[in-house]
């Protein structure tokens, strides 16, 4: 009986050091940016993507805009790309936002239907990292520094 436990909880225990290794793959989206040009995840196809949703709203989400923005220039250059995705956000206060904090990276509008492809969820800031084969391979939920998205964002380039 004993032995049985312990094969059991072997098992189980393997499970859960191996399903890391399998990472989602992103389901595709498109939306207009604040320019209304429509813009696919898929357009980045082969780079690592952080894809970050969040709304006017929201405190945190606008405190990070400049963090994003940092790893978007520092490391465009080597196959990145950030991509804000708003949701239940007012469309007018957005330009103000971007510019305030000095955002550059495309900002996606109304993409609550994208919330769906990334398992759904009920706050944010919600972050994903999205790898070169384009499967989801961190989910980040709430505000981070700089440092905490850059390590992740290392490992991929």
């Amino acid at each position: 009986m004993r032995r049985k436990f312990q094969v059991t909880a072997i098992l189980i225990l393997s499970l859960f050091l191996i399903s890391p290794l399998f990472a989602a793959k992103a389901k595709d989206f498109k939306f207009k940016d604040l320019n209304g040009k429509e813009i696919s995840l898929s357009d980045y196809k082969g780079k690592v993507v952080l894809v970050n949703f969040w709304a006017t709203w929201c405190g945190p989400c606008i405190h990070e805009m400049p963090s994003l923005e940092k790893l978007n220039k520092t490391y465009k250059d080597q196959g990145f790309q950030v991509l804000g995705l708003t949701v239940s956000s007012k469309e007018k206060q957005i330009p103000a936002i971007v510019k305030k904090t000095g955002v550059t990276y495309p900002i996606l509008l109304d993409a609550e239907p994208a919330v769906s492809n990334f398992g759904g969820f009920n706050s944010i800031p919600q972050t994903f990292i999205i790898n070169r084969e384009g499967e989801i391979v961190k989910r980040i939920e709430g505000p981070r520094p700089f440092e905490v998205f850059e390590k992740e964002i290392k490992k991929l380039l």
